[in-house]
């Protein structure tokens, strides 16, 4: 079993990609890198904290070409959520079970996406691209 407590530690930081502080985008990848040796490019780190509520749709144009969309989730896929105006902003790392850990602003958080709150938002489940 993984053991989540290096991650549960970590505060929210807009723009941070490490331990000392990340957001969503940045715990994706650096879950990914730490947990299955996955070194998702990072390719902007310096877009407004306001991003999604502005109409950009900073995760689709950035990410969705290097993963595939899946009906099943399963371990470590990503799970994406939408906004009310419909843009994709935020996501986390399904853990199975319903469950899945996120950087929202309280930090580093374990919960389920089949609670109701996720649910209405749920985008839906990605895994990345095997590239050989």
């Amino acid at each position: 079993m993984l053991n989540l407590r290096p991650f549960l530690a970590i505060p929210y930081v807009h723009g941070g990609r490490g331990y000392e502080g990340t957001d969503c985008g940045g715990f994706i990848k650096l879950f990914k890198k730490e947990v299955q040796g996955i070194d998702i490019p990072d390719l902007n780190t310096s877009y407004d904290v306001n991003w999604s509520y502005k109409g950009e749709n900073y995760f689709v144009e950035n990410y969705y070409k290097l993963f595939d969309k899946v009906k099943k989730p399963e371990i470590y896929d990503i799970v994406m959520f939408r906004n009310k105006q419909g843009i994709v902003n935020h996501g986390g790392i399904t853990l199975g079970y319903g469950k899945f850990i996120h950087c929202c602003k309280d930090g580093v958080l374990v919960d389920n996406y089949t609670r109701p709150i996720w649910q209405k938002r749920l985008d839906g489940f990605y895994r990345y691209k095997r590239v050989s």
